[in-house]
């Protein structure tokens, strides 16, 4: 072994058994856990017909299919200056108002309500300006996954025309989901922070399926939301 190789094993060994204490000193500070509830003010309505021919499908979704849900979630992170990164569980049921979509046969559905569950998990990157003492701004964004859970919910979906579709086990799905927010933070001590947060979320497709698991119509959620979280620094 040459000297030049020497030194540079030194150097190597060294920086190796002194990066734990450094890491380990940053990564003790700047850890921060949320709560959150959040409530949907409106949504858009639309749909996906997936078998083609079918005139019994849904193209036409009335636009208050989601309105007035809501969900808790939590979520732990890591803040390094005004930057924050944090993952993030919510569950929210869902009660999809189907009354007054048109099928493509030009039939009005007159009374159909799909319950399901969302479950989403979010790495979600967020950005703080001070303002004051007391008081902040906040923008956020956030990508995740979002599974439609159908399990514990199942319906008899009756169209006009009198056929059902039952929509259970089989509706299954996940999706990808993305979001956008904007808020307002306020100080409640040096260790906690309310926020008020006003977010879009497009969760994705959730499929409905008939009994042995082909899917019929896809029906879309993508909501706006009031979300309050209190943030708390450890």
């Amino acid at each position: 072994m040459n000297m030049k190789s020497y030194l540079i094993g030194i150097s190597v060994t060294g920086a190796i058994a002194f990066m734990p204490f450094s890491v380990l000193a940053d990564w003790k500070e700047g850890w921060t856990g949320d709560v959150r509830y959040k409530y949907v003010v409106s949504s858009d309505a639309g749909g996906t017909d997936t078998v083609t021919g079918d005139n019994n499908e849904f193209v036409a979704f009335n636009g208050d299919a989601v309105d007035g849900d809501s969900g808790l979630g939590f979520a732990i992170g890591k803040k390094i200056d005004n930057i924050g990164v944090s993952l993030a569980y919510e569950r929210m049921g869902v009660t999809y108002d189907l009354t007054g979509s048109v099928q493509a046969d030009g039939d009005v559905d007159l009374g159909s309500k799909v319950d399901f569950d969302i479950d989403t998990w979010m790495l979600e990157v967020d950005y703080t300006i001070v303002i004051n003492d007391s008081f902040s701004g906040n923008l956020l964004a956030g990508i995740g996954q979002s599974t439609f859970d159908f399990s514990a919910n199942s319906a008899a979906v009756v169209r006009a025309n009198g056929s059902i579709v039952n929509v259970g086990d089989t509706s299954d799905n996940t999706e990808t989901t993305i979001r956008l927010g904007a808020g307002v933070g306020y100080k409640l001590s040096d260790r906690a922070t309310l926020l008020t947060m006003l977010q879009y979320t497009d969760y994705g497709t959730a499929d409905l399926k008939i009994a042995n698991g082909a899917a019929t119509t896809g029906v879309d959620v993508e909501t706006t939301e009031l979300s309050v979280r209190v943030k708390f620094n450890f």
